[in-house]
């Protein structure tokens, strides 16, 4: 009965991803316009499918007013952030932080930080511990304490405050 349930959720997992290509394919959900191609973007996002997200969320900032365009541009610094594209979700969350305030800067400092961080860590991985990594680090540290300091009831679950305990200790590891 357990083999049946996962190849039931495998080949459900396997329709969704084969819908948003259909989607992207057609270039909209039914009925079309920027609220569906919105809709693919998000749906991207959270089930994973980053390259679609990134690629949505480029084309749906093209046609928006300054506003509308924040939020847009503050998911995609998101969806390139989980795609592991550390350099460019951190340059499309500078743009945010030094042009906005409340929500918006608070969310593109978490962003900003949390692909700091996470490039050190890939850095560190392969073993390049130098200068260049102490800098994403200490850039990381300074963003989550800027969040933290000014934002922190956004940070509900803890995550920012556990983040920022880890860039210290990964600091300290490098002596």
């Amino acid at each position: 009965m357990n083999i049946l349930r996962g190849r039931s959720a495998t080949g459900l997992a396997l329709s969704v991803v084969m819908g948003l290509a259909a989607c992207e394919a057609a270039g909209t959900l039914a009925g079309g316009g920027t609220q569906s191609d919105y809709l693919v973007a998000r749906q991207a996002l959270e089930t994973g499918n980053y390259d679609l997200a990134i690629r949505r969320y480029s084309s749906l900032m093209d046609g928006m007013g300054p506003q509308s365009a924040a939020r847009l541009q503050l998911e995609y610094a998101h969806a390139l952030l989980r795609g592991d594209r550390y350099q460019e979700a951190s340059n499309a969350a500078d743009g945010l932080i030094a042009s906005h305030e409340g929500s918006i800067r608070a969310s593109a400092l978490a962003v900003r930080g949390t692909a700091r961080h996470e490039a050190a860590r890939s850095r560190m991985a392969e073993g390049q511990t130098d200068a260049t990594t102490r800098g994403l680090l200490q850039g990381a540290r300074d963003d989550l304490a800027a969040f933290l300091a000014q934002h922190s009831a956004l940070d509900s679950s803890g995550s920012m405050r556990a983040r920022a305990q880890l860039i210290a200790a990964d600091l300290q590891s490098l002596g």
